[in-house]
């Protein structure tokens, strides 16, 4: 019985138990209904137990319970390498040359330094499980997977998501391409905010590999799903849309960056700073902060630390704006005018918060670098680059 009959079973149930005042002699309905809901729910337990046993409804598994996976959604690029371990750089083009993304085998700074610390702890907890008696090479690989906590899963703030690696083993490699063309940039902790790319149109483009000093380039085809009645001007509509969607998020998410980067600046100067000048620097800088705080606030939830929180603290503008991204892009067809009203709504009020932190990082910023400057420390110059992740910190809902 799967969950789909279970779930019949426990709504017919409750019929009814709670919803059905008629009697039938020799029969209790009511009875019947507790039955069939408590068969039901039976049913969902078990169903539920046995696909968390072979890897649950994404699939996947483990070398203790291998299951089968579905092929990956996108362009699948396959290539040959010679040897392993080289550096590796795959680029995607339009058919006019003209570069769409780019990807490379080298981890990220973050990915490095995750991946390094990963290594020591699996060496240590599998010296552990073989003094305690483990010696199965299976089952130790199956508690250390299970042992391992997925980005998702990981406690608040979680680190802005990687971009895919290109593998670079020898032999045969494949590469899949999600068809986007590059998301908004995203930063530590940030909950609720869509970040994808426009989808790529269908046509032709061109993938270009380089390794090992050689390059090859090959061209493929995008094509429309042939069930999809969308034309073309529609799909080039939407594109459009999307595009100018991300760039506004992208710009907001930015300037969130940029926020956190001058307010990071200003704590270590004052903690620079000679005691005799704290006071009248702690002044001037606690000022610029809090500008600076109220503009990340109309732009950003900052209360948010998991995707429960939009329940308690009203959405921003850029989570707003950009939930028009799960609607204008969920099905293939042209952006409602519904979502251009809203996004004609949204997009003034960002325009005019990134306008006064233009105008806070340019007269606010030039005097407090001038009174730094008076106090022998360094000028602070905004970056879109945070220098560190943000503090976790009890967050009240009142």
């Amino acid at each position: 019985m799967g969950v789909g009959v279970s779930l019949i079973l426990i709504a017919a149930g409750a019929i009814l138990t709670w919803a059905v005042t008629a009697t039938v002699s020799g029969v209790d309905i009511h009875t019947i209904g507790v039955i069939l809901m408590v068969v039901g729910i039976i049913g969902v337990l078990l169903s539920l137990v046995f696909w968390s046993s072979w890897g649950g409804f994404g699939g996947g598994g483990s070398d203790a319970h291998p299951v089968g996976k579905n092929p990956p959604r996108g362009a699948m690029i396959y290539y040959w390498l010679k040897n392993k371990n080289q550096e590796v750089k795959l680029e995607i083009l339009d058919a006019g040359g003209r570069l769409i993304r780019s990807f490379t085998s080298r981890q990220d700074s973050l990915t490095a330094a995750d991946s390094a610390r990963g290594d020591s702890v699996k060496h240590q907890r599998t010296d552990s499980l073989k003094q305690a008696g483990v010696t199965d090479s299976v089952k130790i690989d199956s508690i250390l997977a299970a042992d391992t906590l997925k980005d998702e899963d990981k406690p608040w703030p979680r680190r802005p998501p990687a971009a895919p690696r290109v593998a670079n083993k020898a032999g045969l490699n494949m590469f899949a391409w999600n068809m986007r063309y590059p998301d908004a940039v995203a930063f530590w902790g940030m909950v609720g905010v869509g970040t994808d790319g426009p989808m790529a149109l269908p046509g032709v483009y061109q993938v270009r590999l380089r390794a090992g000093g050689r390059t090859a380039t090959e061209r493929f085809a995008l094509k429309l799903d042939p069930r999809a009645k969308v034309t073309p001007v529609a799909l080039r509509a939407q594109f459009a849309f999307l595009q100018r969607l991300r760039d506004t998020v992208n710009a907001v998410t930015t300037a969130v960056i940029t926020i956190r980067n001058v307010r990071a600046q200003l704590e270590d100067r004052l903690r620079a700073a000679p005691a005799s000048d704290t006071a009248r620097l702690g002044a001037l800088a606690r000022g610029l902060s809090d500008r600076l705080g109220a503009i990340e606030g109309e732009l950003y939830q900052v209360r948010n630390r998991s995707f429960q929180d939009p329940l308690n603290f009203p959405p921003k503008l850029v989570e707003r704006i950009s939930g028009l991204g799960f609607i204008a892009g969920g099905i293939d067809a042209a952006p409602t005018a519904q979502s251009d009203a809203v996004f004609r709504l949204f997009a003034p009020e960002i325009q005019r918060q990134l306008e006064a932190l233009k105008d806070v990082l340019t007269r606010d910023l030039r005097a407090v670098n001038a009174a730094f400057r008076g106090a022998g420390a360094a000028s602070i110059v905004p970056k879109a680059a945070e220098l560190r992740r943000p503090e976790p910190r009890e967050v009240s809902t009142r």
